[in-house]
């Protein structure tokens, strides 16, 4: 470990004095969804950014929020962000500090850095584009700043490893909040300052109102989440209009791997990926007999080290034919509950096992994996199709 690691290292704990354990909330959001025109609206140069369209998500496409148009990458982050507030049993008022916080600093967009800082040493510079390693929502450059709040390794907030996981990001900012004295009646801007440290410290109070409208948006699904944290999302996407005893094609989207051995391994389904959050439905009538989290954690994208398929959900449609949807970013069904096809049972995700975005799909006959190529083609399915249904 190098000296400006271990430096790192010490003052996150005379920073951080408490670190939560992961807290398993899924990713949701209760509001109408309206279709509206994307932008990523640049909060810094040097930000690269793509945003894709999608008519349903976890997130959606929401309403313009005090005249900002948020995404469902961007209303992603900002449930995390709500969230973790109830779940730590603060107020309403701390996420609104917080998503005033995150929209001036990275437009509630989780990103990594390039390291072309000048001011950066190239040790230094080699220690940020660490984050372009992990999952992320875009590019900046702003000195050694990564992920939703622009947390700086070098000032002490954890290593990058840690900084570009959402989930210990916002943790580390309320942290550090509730550690400002009155910080639940100064002015908005001045209780965001002390934890920042930013060079422009009015910015954060034009958010506001802004932040203020999108807690109120997200808070009802904040409380539910930390009152039950391990239970289904509410589903926000219908479920598509299917006859009775059809096989469908679950999600959208393109293969990216197949049936069989993979790395030394057998892969036990197709990986079919599409945007984050892309909504999933059941493959045909049945039961649901597993609908959890299979791994450590589920409130946040896995990585290879990491076991399980992550959020999962299993069907059992009788006379031994069962089908497994894996790595989902949140299920909206629990065991037991009798599904038709078509209905929604989740949303694509990159939980557990995994590097990437995409549904992990298996077909298993008297409990055995069989390839879902094949299995599917005999019902009538062509999963080439890149459409669902």
């Amino acid at each position: 470990m190098g000296a400006a690691q271990e430096a790192a290292r010490s003052a996150a704990r005379r920073r951080l004095w408490r670190i939560a354990a992961p807290i398993a909330v899924p990713i949701f959001a209760g509001f109408t969804l309206l279709v509206v025109p994307l932008a990523f609206i640049a909060g810094q140069a040097g930000v690269q950014a793509s945003a894709a369209v999608m008519s349903c998500s976890v997130g959606g496409t929401a309403a313009t929020v005090a005249g900002v148009d948020m995404d469902a990458v961007q209303m992603g982050r900002a449930q995390t962000i709500t969230n973790i507030a109830a779940a730590r049993g603060l107020d309403s008022y701390a996420a609104t500090v917080a998503l005033a916080t995150a929209q001036q600093e990275s437009r509630i967009r989780m990103l990594a850095n390039d390291g072309s800082d000048p001011t950066l040493t190239s040790a230094q510079a080699a220690t940020t584009t660490e984050s372009l390693t992990y999952p992320n929502d875009g590019i900046g450059s702003d000195h050694d700043s990564v992920n939703t709040f622009q947390q700086r390794w070098i000032s002490g907030w954890g290593f990058i490893a840690e900084l570009m996981d959402p989930v210990y990001a916002a943790e580390a900012f309320y942290n550090a909040l509730v550690e400002v004295s009155n910080w639940q009646t100064i002015p908005l801007a001045e209780a965001a300052q002390v934890v920042q440290v930013s060079a422009y410290p009015d910015a954060y109070a034009q958010w506001e109102t802004f932040a203020a409208e999108l807690t109120s948006m997200l808070w009802p699904a904040a409380e539910a989440a930390a009152a039950d944290p391990g239970g289904p999302t509410a589903g926000v996407c219908g479920g598509l209009a299917v006859p009775p005893g059809s096989w469908i094609r679950p999600t959208d989207g393109v293969i990216t791997s197949g049936f069989g051995m993979r790395n030394g391994s057998m892969h036990e389904g197709v990986d079919i990926a599409g945007p984050r959050d892309t909504p999933i439905y059941a493959a045909a009538d049945g039961v649901v007999s597993r609908a959890e989290c299979s791994s450590a954690y589920c409130d946040r994208d896995g990585n290879l080290g990491l076991g399980g398929y992550g959020n999962v959900v299993d069907i059992d449609h009788g006379a031994g034919e069962s089908t497994r949807y894996g790595h989902m970013s949140s299920y909206t069904v629990t065991a037991g509950q009798q599904v038709s096809a078509g209905g929604l049972i989740g949303y694509q995700g990159s939980t557990g096992n995994s590097t990437g975005v995409h549904l992990h799909f298996e077909t298993r006959v008297d409990g055995a994996a069989v390839d879902p190529m094949g299995f599917m083609a005999e019902r009538g399915v062509d999963l080439n199709v890149q459409t669902a249904g």
